[in-house]
C-alpha cells in the first residue's frame, strides 16, 4: 500500500495531529508500506522528522479547501496512492466526498465529531468517544476509543518504569504550543518545592515564551531542567512521578506510562476528553486556564503528592486504558480493506 497523510502544524492547532499521523507511519513502514506526507508545514523542525522515514510534499499555504484538495489528489495519482488519511479539522465534508468520488480509501482522524463522514474509516483515539453522535454514510467503519491510542515506537517502554511511593520528579508538559505561557504560571507555582523535589520542563517546538521561560528560571536560580523539543522523551516518562498536562493527545503517553497528572485544558476540544480521563480516575481535570485558580492547583498537586494510594490507582488504571497497540489495530483493519 501506498498512503498519504493531508495533516498540517502550526501554532494555532498544535502539533498533536501531525505527531499522531508519524507514529501511524512508523507501524506502516515497518509493514512495507511508503507513506507520503501532503501538508502546508514549513517548521524545518517537523519537516525534519517526516524526511527520516517518509515522502514529504509541500503544498502552497494560500490554496482554498478546493485547489488543496485537487493539489492532493494530483500528487496522490501520480504516486499511485492507495490510501489517504487526514488529520485536519479545517477539512469539510466535501474535501471528504471528493477523495472518495475520485476512488482513495479515506481513513479520517477526527476528535470532534462534526462533519457528515464520507470516509471509509473514522478513527477517534479519546476516551468515551463512543458516546459522541455521528454522521455518517453507511459504509463508514468507526474505531473509537483509547484502544486505538496512537504512540511513536520510542514510548513504548513502559515496563522499565517503576511506581514510587514518594515523589521525586513532577513533569510540566503542555504540548507543541502554549500560547498564554501557562508554562512559566505552573513553574512559578512549583518553585516553592523544586529544592525537595525535581521539576522538569518540556517546551514544545512552536512555544512562543521559551526566552521568557528561561530568563525567569535563570534571575530566579531556579533548579528546574528545561528541556525543548527533547529526542528523549522517554526517558523523562521513565523518571517523573507526577506530570501537569494539557489536555490533548500527552494524556493518552502519560496514561501508558502510568503517570498521573493533573489536567489544565488550553483549547475547547480537550475538554471533552480531560472529563472522561478524571471519570475514569486516570487524570485529575481542574478545569481551563482561563478560569483554573491557581492557589487550587496548588492545593491538588500537594494532595496527590502526599496520597501514594490514590497515585497508584491512576497510575493502574491509566496503564489499563492504553496499552500501545493501537496502531497495530488501526493497520490491521486497514489492512482487511485489501
Amino acid at each position: 500500500m501506498n498512503i498519504a497523510f493531508r495533516v498540517d502544524a502550526t501554532d494555532t492547532i498544535g502539533i498533536g495531529h501531525f505527531m499522531r499521523c508519524l507514529a501511524l507511519s512508523e507501524e506502516l513502514n515497518k509493514r512495507g508500506y511508503s507513506c507520503f506526507f501532503v501538508t502546508k508545514i514549513n517548521i524545518d523542525f517537523l519537516i525534519s522528522k517526516i524526511k527520516k522515514e517518509n515522502i514529504f510534499f509541500q503544498l502552497n499555504p494560500n490554496l482554498n479547501l478546493k485547489e488543496d484538495v485537487k493539489e492532493l489528489i494530483n500528487y496522490s495519482n501520480k504516486k499511485n496512492i492507495d490510501w489517504i488519511i487526514t488529520d485536519h479539522y479545517g477539512l469539510n465534508k466535501e474535501y471528504i466526498a471528493y477523495l472518495k468520488k475520485n476512488n482513495f480509501k479515506v481513513l479520517s482522524i477526527d476528535d470532534i465529531s462534526k462533519i457528515h463522514y464520507f470516509s471509509d474509516i473514522v478513527l477517534n483515539q479519546n476516551i468515551e468517544s463512543e458516546k459522541l453522535n455521528y454522521s455518517s454514510e453507511k459504509y463508514t467503519q468507526f474505531l473509537l476509543g483509547p484502544k486505538y491510542a496512537i504512540l511513536r515506537d520510542r514510548l513504548l517502554i513502559r515496563n522499565d518504569k517503576k511506581f514510587n511511593l514518594k515523589v521525586k520528579n513532577i513533569l510540566i508538559i503542555l504540548g507543541g504550543t502554549d500560547k498564554n505561557n501557562l508554562t512559566l504560571k505552573l513553574i512559578e507555582l512549583l518553585f516553592p518545592i523544586s529544592k525537595q523535589i525535581k521539576i522538569t520542563v518540556i517546551i514544545g517546538p512552536l512555544h512562543r515564551n521559551y526566552n521568557e521561560i528561561i530568563k525567569y528560571v535563570n534571575d530566579k536560580n531556579i533548579n528546574i531542567d528545561i528541556k525543548k523539543s527533547p529526542e528523549n522523551i522517554e526517558e523523562v516518562y521513565l523518571n517523573s512521578d507526577i506530570a501537569l498536562s494539557a489536555g490533548g493527545i500527552t494524556c493518552y503517553e502519560l496514561a501508558y506510562f502510568g503517570i498521573p497528572n493533573i489536567i489544565i485544558t488550553i483549547a475547547e476540544n480537550q475538554i471533552k476528553s480531560a472529563k472522561g480521563l478524571d471519570n475514569k480516575s486516570v487524570s485529575l481535570y481542574l478545569g481551563s486556564e482561563s478560569i483554573v485558580d491557581m492557589n487550587y492547583v496548588k492545593k491538588k498537586i500537594d494532595e496527590l503528592i502526599n496520597n501514594d494510594k490514590l497515585r497508584k490507582t491512576m497510575s493502574n488504571n491509566g496503564k489499563k486504558l492504553v496499552d500501545g497497540r493501537g496502531k497495530i489495530r488501526i493497520i490491521n483493519v486497514m489492512e482487511s480493506y485489501s
